[in-house]
């Protein structure tokens, strides 16, 4: 995913709203991390049609310029602080490469480190630490136990690592799997998809707590549990302030529903403070994300001056609580789920890509159910 940072078209989007929104002001920014070499060779727009890109920026985040990076590696505090070393010498953490003829080998230990993804995940905005995912493992006992970010993202594998190599134990793939999936054809998109499925799923614990038992309309309540226990920072993460990981309940027997909570409405989006059709209709939806603000207003990450961010640090739960009551007689089911997609389509429309929102896909994180007998 690092190649599609600046073929992204949702990205593209953005920074083109971002600059409308703030007559300019941010420059060049977004392209600190999300077109590397572009942004340090000057090869970049802040403004553009993608068209107009050079094959450089379209590179996004490539090979090379990882390849070149040295210690030390800092939080990106308003400007990015690359210490490059580019040149025919590539760095990695094989110590006895087989010399290929097509560059030299330096031999990096930090390329296994969380330490090395501290520059563009690590972001504070306005004194504002903001998009901080390196900070948040770092913190978290996971950092105090050194299980790095390429445990999760960069699984290893036996094989070769160029063609015609020898056959290694611990190489590392370089898919990068997130939270993000590709809007546009890519490559292996299926199989993308499919590991970011895997990787959701494996997120969180999630548990609930439900009566057994009930009187016709006796006042219930259900509360959920979501526990962060596998994942070596939030969940979610990064730009948590648009991602989407919800609780979905309904209370209901055969095609008799009662209750209801995390569903959608018609547009596609959830009935909270960003649907235009049924704008905070769903009062018990539970929502793990953030909203960021300036002057009190809702704003960008750019001008922020303060965030709200309800997302689950490690070894954190947080509870939904639904209450509800049972008009009739019978067994009811309460079925719960766990969902998450990269973005609301809410965003894709005020951004004019109203063409990508059939791309976007939902997770489901969890599952779980019971039953209540009522009568």
């Amino acid at each position: 995913m690092h190649r599609y940072a600046a073929n992204d078209p949702i990205w593209r989007l953005a920074n083109n709203y971002l600059q409308s929104s703030t007559s300019g002001r941010l420059g060049k920014a977004c392209f600190q991390c999300h077109a590397g070499t572009a942004f340090v060779s000057d090869n970049t727009k802040p403004t553009f049609e993608f068209s107009e890109l050079p094959d450089l920026v379209r590179e996004g985040v490539t090979c090379d310029f990882c390849h070149v990076l040295r210690p030390p590696f800092v939080t990106t505090d308003q400007h990015i602080q690359y210490t490059l070393s580019p040149g025919k010498t590539k760095y990695g953490t094989l110590g006895n490469p087989v010399p290929a003829g097509v560059h030299e080998h330096g031999y990096e230990a930090s390329y296994d480190r969380s330490e090395v993804c501290r520059q563009c995940h690590d972001l504070i905005m306005n004194h504002v630490p903001v998009e901080i995912t390196v900070t948040e493992w770092q913190n978290s006992p996971w950092g105090a136990m050194s299980v790095e970010c390429q445990k999760c993202h960069m699984s290893t594998y036996s094989g070769t690592a160029a063609a015609g190599g020898p056959v290694r134990e611990n190489l590392h793939r370089h898919d990068f799997v997130g939270a993000d999936v590709a809007m546009t054809d890519f490559p292996n998109k299926p199989e993308q998809r499919a590991a970011v499925d895997s990787m959701l799923k494996n997120a969180v614990t999630m548990t609930f707590d439900a009566p057994a038992s009930a009187a016709v309309n006796d006042s219930l309540n259900v509360a959920i549990h979501v526990y962060n226990d596998k994942t070596g920072h939030n969940v979610p993460t990064s730009v948590f302030f648009f991602r989407q990981m919800w609780i979905e309940v309904t209370v209901f027997n055969g095609t008799d529903t009662v209750y209801r909570s995390g569903y959608l409405d018609a547009n596609g989006d959830l009935m909270d403070n960003n649907s235009a059709l049924r704008k905070n209709e769903d009062r018990d939806l539970t929502i793990f994300g953030g909203t960021l603000y300036k002057n009190g207003e809702e704003s960008n990450v750019f001008e922020l001056d303060s965030l709200v961010n309800n997302s689950i640090p490690p070894f954190a739960t947080r509870t939904g609580n639904y209450g509800f009551r049972i008009p009739r007689a019978g067994t009811w089911s309460v079925g719960v789920r766990l969902l998450f997609r990269p973005f609301g389509p809410y965003l894709f429309r005020a951004l004019g890509g109203e063409e990508y929102i059939a791309e976007l896909p939902i997770f489901e994180m969890q599952t779980a159910g019971s039953v209540i007998d009522v009568r």
